[in-house]
């Protein structure tokens, strides 16, 4: 995600818990949060459909 896009909603959830995770010392959970948050879509790249021309 770049400084010109806007903050996806999901990302920013994905974020939130897993400091809070890191606040509550459960370490294990963090870093659950943060491999989602990294499986997330980028944002930047067309989805599957768009990339195989099929209309949305």
């Amino acid at each position: 995600m770049t400084n010109e896009t806007r903050p996806c909603p999901k990302c920013q959830l994905y974020k939130a818990l897993r400091e809070r995770a890191k606040q509550e010392g459960d370490y294990g959970r963090a870093g659950d949060y943060e491999a989602l948050r990294r499986r997330h879509p980028t944002h930047t790249q067309p989805d599957r459909t768009a990339r195989w021309g099929l209309p949305a």
